[in-house]
């Protein structure tokens, strides 16, 4: 118990302090490759898969707290499809072109329970979560960061069965000059 208290307070701390920035050039492909081989790496029953639109350039951002939102998607797949028979978690970015310019997406999918309808309107609020070892804290800091970034997110159920969890990220300050991003799939 000590243990699992010391783990939500330093949850909390992550969530309540809010580190500057630290602004850099991110190839986000290149990034969710490391970190969806990182957890290929661990045992896990379920199948990790990425799917990469090599159209996406690097953006600005803070390469560390992007991670983190990568961590704890995956992290969450990942523990959503504990259990399911053919357990699949996708992690997916994509360049989409709208009317307040070009954004980056991350998109991590699974074939999982779904959120519980009556947890989904509230789901990126601190301490909502529907774990027995969950502390509450991980989508609401996702959301921290996207917002940081200038950024968004929202996540539902698919019709098929499962949830998703969509960031959109602005790409506007590196448009100019920015080079096309390497095929990494």
């Amino acid at each position: 118990q000590v243990e699992s208290m010391k783990g939500m307070v330093n949850a909390f701390s992550e969530y309540a302090r809010a580190p500057e920035l630290k602004l850099a050039r991110v190839d986000l492909n290149e990034l969710v490759a490391e970190v969806v081989e990182l957890y290929r790496a661990q045992e896990s029953g379920a199948a990790l898969s990425m799917q990469i639109d090599a159209r996406l350039p690097p953006l600005l951002g803070d390469r560390g707290r992007l991670r983190q939102v990568l961590n704890n998607l995956i992290a969450n797949g990942l523990e959503a499809v504990e259990g399911v028979p053919g357990g699949r978690v996708t992690v997916q970015t994509q360049m989409n072109s709208g009317p307040k310019g070009n954004t980056a997406v991350i998109m991590v999918t699974d074939n999982g329970h779904g959120f519980r309808q009556e947890l989904l309107a509230r789901i990126f609020e601190p301490y909502v979560t529907s774990k027995p070892k969950g502390t509450g804290l991980g989508l609401a800091i996702v959301k921290k960061i996207a917002e940081e970034h200038g950024g968004s997110i929202e996540a539902d159920n698919r019709p098929e069965g499962g949830a998703f969890v969509r960031v959109v990220l602005p790409l506007a300050a590196l448009q100019e000059g920015a080079q096309p991003a390497r095929d990494i799939a």
